[in-house]
């Protein structure tokens, strides 16, 4: 499948032992700068802050609520790439304040020139597809910050909706959360490229007409929304899978490893200040 564009959506870092000594007066001059509000929360972290200026944000958390009590806790942010220039300033303090900088996760968007009405999409882990006002999702979206979770759509559609932007040609984004076991340090996030392919199939649907009509009506079915992944039997999964792999097929994973790079690098020189490829000693 060619013409695929890589790029990142959404990014959560982690900042390491930020003092309270220094976070109450930090989110204070946050407050009051982009008049905005601090709330608690008794679940996940304790302590946010969200400000907007225009088109970008900054969401702040700060002290995990089941924490024990300590004069330093983690405190996390959660922006568009994008923002983070635009809010650097803001987070340079954390940098210098803070223990280590950590990836969390982020949405990876891959955009596809092709129509959605061409692109079957089919879940390998058992996640359940299904469609919902044109938009195919795995799961369902309380759950849009677990690994491998995904959201499939329109985005020539939603660019003229949304934005009143008009583009040549279709365009499709297949996004999925990039969410490592493991916390990442940010001057190496370079070296792992995620890896999707033992999630996802996205094949180009060409010469359907080909397809055994049984498999050719859970198809269209899936695709259409009028079935849900879970209501086709394993059977024919498996007999679609193996159909689909004869076409154009999204390679995930290279087409990623090929792009990582030019993704992540403005995020780590910013935040990190440095962008580590050399391998890790095994």
């Amino acid at each position: 499948m060619e013409g695929v564009k890589v790029s990142i959506d959404r990014i959560v870092i982690d900042f390491t032992n930020v003092y309270w000594s220094f976070f109450n007066p930090f989110r204070q001059r946050l407050c009051d700068y982009f008049n905005a509000s601090l709330y608690v929360l008794d679940k996940g972290f304790k302590y946010h802050v969200h400000v907007t200026d225009g088109e970008h944000y900054l969401h702040v958390s700060y002290q995990l609520a089941y924490a024990k009590k300590s004069l330093k806790h983690t405190l996390r942010i959660e922006c568009h790439p994008d923002s983070l220039i635009h809010f650097k300033s803001w987070l340079m303090q954390l940098k210098r304040v803070s223990q280590a900088i950590l990836f969390v996760r982020c949405d990876v968007a891959f955009d596809i020139p092709l129509p959605l009405s061409e692109l079957f999409t089919l879940s390998l882990t058992g996640r359940n597809m299904h469609n919902e006002k044109g938009t195919r999702y795995s799961n369902e979206r309380h759950q849009r910050q677990v690994a491998g979770y995904c959201r499939v759509y329109d985005k020539k559609l939603e660019l003229s909706e949304k934005q009143g932007k008009k583009i040549v040609g279709e365009l499709t984004r297949f996004e999925i959360v990039y969410a490592p076991k493991d916390k990442i340090p940010l001057d190496v996030l370079v070296q792992y490229p995620p890896q999707f392919n033992k999630y996802y199939l996205c094949a180009h649907l060409t010469s359907s007409e080909l397809l055994r009509p049984k498999l050719l009506q859970r198809v269209n079915g899936l695709m259409s929304g009028e079935l849900e992944q879970r209501q086709v039997t394993g059977y024919y999964r498996r007999q679609i899978e193996s159909e689909m792999r004869k076409r154009p097929m999204l390679d995930f994973d290279n087409v990623a490893a090929e792009q990582w790079e030019e993704v992540v690098t403005i995020p780590c020189a910013i935040l990190g200040g440095v962008v580590n490829k050399v391998p890790l000693a095994q």
